[in-house]
C-alpha cells in the first residue's frame, strides 16, 4: 500500500503491480523510480527511487489499497447484496472439467470470449516446469491450457502488463485473476490515460479465502518428497483433485495436513486479513468451487461462479445456449454457504481493525466488538501454532485423527467467536 506521503506498507500490500504499472515518468536511461522487490519475507512489494521520482503521485491513485482499508463501509449484509446471479455448473469440455480447477468454467469462458472473437486476448498466469509464475496475454485457446492449474502464492498479475497491451495493440482482454488484482486493474485503469482511452476489459474472479507464502510450497514439497524449487501441480484430475509433483507422488487436495493451512491461516501472508472480497463481486463473473455437502459426489469436477454485471450474465447465457457450460441456478446462501458463512462475515467486517491487527497501520478504531477482537487473538494464535508445528516438524509425527480433531476444535472455536 502506498500512503499520500509515498509510504510504502509492505504488510498491506498485494504486490498486484498497479502502482508500477500507472508510472508514466522513467529516467533518461527508461528506469521507472518505482519497481517491484522481493521483501525479507519473499513477497513482491513496491520501491521508489526518490533520487528519480517526480512525486507525480500517480502510483498513490492507481494503489487499490488505502482507500479500502481507511473509507471502506463494507458490511456482510452490503456485501451480500452485492452478488450477483448464481449458478452451479461445470464446463462440457470433458477435458476442460477434469483437468483444470473449479471444473474448467473459467478455461471455457477464456475459450469461448476468444473463439467467438469477444476478446482478442487473455490476461492470465502459469507457473512454468522452473516454478517461475508466468504473466502472459494468450491469444489462442491452445494456449489458454496452460493456466488450467491452481497456483497459491502471490502473483503480481499486472506487472509489465501496460506494456504488452500496447506492444500487441490489445483492445478488448479478458483478465483472469484474484479479486485484489481485480481491483487493481479497476484502479490503474483509472490512472493510466492509454489503458481508460484504447482498452475494454472483461473480468474473472476466482473465490480467495487466502494465499500462501512460500513456506506453504516448501511444506507441500515435504509432503510430497519433492526437490527444493520443483513445480507443484495443484488441483485437477477430477474434484476436489490432488497435489503432485512431475514423477513423483500425489497427494488429495483434503489430506488433512494441507487441509488444515487453510483452517489455521498458516503461511497466510497479512495482506490477505484486510481483503474484504472473498467472493469476487467486484468482477464481471467470479468462479469457486463447490464446497457444499450435495455436491461431494461429483468427482470429476463442480464449480460454483456468479455474474455480477450484465456482461458477466450475458456470458454465461450464451454458453449455456451454445452447450459449452451447464448451469443452473443457485442461492447467494449456498454461495456464501461454500466459502464459510463464518469466514465470510469475518472477511466483509471492520476492515480497519484487521489493517491494524495483521498490518503495521497505526489507524483509530471504535465500536469493535469484543468477540471480533477475541476472533483475530485466536486466528493470530492458531496461525503462529500451526506454523510453529511445521517450521519445527512436529507436525510430522502427529497422528492424523489428532490433526484432525485439531481442526475440528479450531474451526469450533472460529465459529463461536464469529457469532
Amino acid at each position: 500500500m502506498i500512503d499520500k506521503d509515498l509510504k510504502i506498507y509492505d504488510s498491506v500490500c498485494t504486490g498486484c503491480s498497479a502502482c508500477t504499472e500507472a508510472c508514466a515518468f522513467p529516467d533518461e536511461n527508461g528506469i521507472n523510480p518505482i519497481q517491484l522487490i522481493k521483501n525479507e519475507a519473499g513477497l513482491a512489494v513496491p520501491r521508489i527511487d526518490p533520487n528519480i521520482c517526480t512525486s507525480c503521485m500517480v502510483c498513490y491513485k492507481a494503489c487499490p489499497t488505502e482507500d479500502k482499508i481507511f473509507n471502506s463501509e463494507v458490511t456482510f449484509e452490503s456485501y451480500r447484496d452485492k452478488i450477483g446471479e448464481c449458478y452451479f455448473g461445470y464446463s462440457l469440455d470433458n477435458e476442460h472439467r477434469f483437468e483444470a480447477a473449479t471444473a474448467g468454467i473459467s478455461t471455457e469462458i477464456a475459450t469461448y470470449l476468444l473463439e467467438t472473437n469477444q476478446v482478442d486476448g487473455v490476461v492470465s498466469s502459469y507457473q512454468n516446469d522452473d516454478n517461475e509464475i508466468i504473466t502472459e496475454i494468450f491469444t489462442t485457446s491452445f494456449e489458454v491450457k496452460k493456466t488450467r492449474g491452481s497456483i497459491y502464492r502471490q502473483v503480481s498479475l499486472l506487472n509489465g502488463l501496460a506494456e504488452k497491451i500496447e506492444q500487441g495493440n490489445h483492445k478488448k482482454l479478458l483478465v483472469i485473476g484474484l479479486p485484489c488484482h481485480i481491483e487493481g486493474l479497476k484502479t490503474l485503469k483509472k490512472a493510466n490515460k492509454y489503458l481508460r482511452k484504447n482498452v475494454e476489459f472483461i473480468t474473472i474472479a476466482l473465490f480467495c479465502k487466502q494465499t500462501k507464502t512460500e513456506e506453504f510450497s516448501d511444506f507441500e514439497r515435504r509432503l510430497l518428497h519433492a526437490k527444493p524449487n520443483q513445480k507443484i501441480n495443484y488441483r485437477g484430475k477430477g474434484w476436489p483433485g490432488f497435489t503432485s509433483v512431475k514423477g513423483g507422488q500425489g497427494l488429495p487436495f483434503t489430506n488433512t495436513k494441507f487441509s488444515l493451512m487453510w483452517g489455521s491461516f498458516a503461511f497466510t501472508p497479512d495482506y490477505c486479513f484486510t481483503c474484504s472480497d472473498p467472493i469476487g463481486v467486484v468482477a464481471d463473473i467470479s468462479v469457486g468451487d463447490a464446497w457444499l455437502r450435495k455436491y461431494y459426489a461429483d468427482k470429476t469436477g463442480s464449480s460454483l461462479f456468479v455474474a455480477n454485471s450484465e456482461t458477466g450474465k450475458k456470458i454465461i447465457e450464451e454458453m449455456a445456449i451454445s452447450k459449452r457450460i451447464y448451469i443452473k441456478q443457485e442461492s447467494v446462501e449456498n454461495i456464501i454457504a461454500s466459502q464459510n458463512m463464518d469466514y465470510v462475515k469475518f472477511k466483509t467486517s471492520y476492515i480497519n481493525e484487521r489493517g491494524v491487527a495483521f498490518g503495521d497501520l497505526d489507524a483509530h478504531s471504535e465500536n469493535i466488538p469484543q468477540s471480533y477482537r477475541r476472533l483475530i487473538k485466536w486466528i493470530k494464535f492458531n496461525k503462529w501454532l500451526y506454523e510453529t508445528m511445521i517450521r519445527k516438524r512436529i507436525v510430522d509425527f502427529v497422528p492424523e485423527i489428532a490433526l484432525k480433531v485439531y481442526g475440528r476444535v479450531s474451526g469450533k472455536i472460529f465459529e463461536t467467536f464469529s457469532k
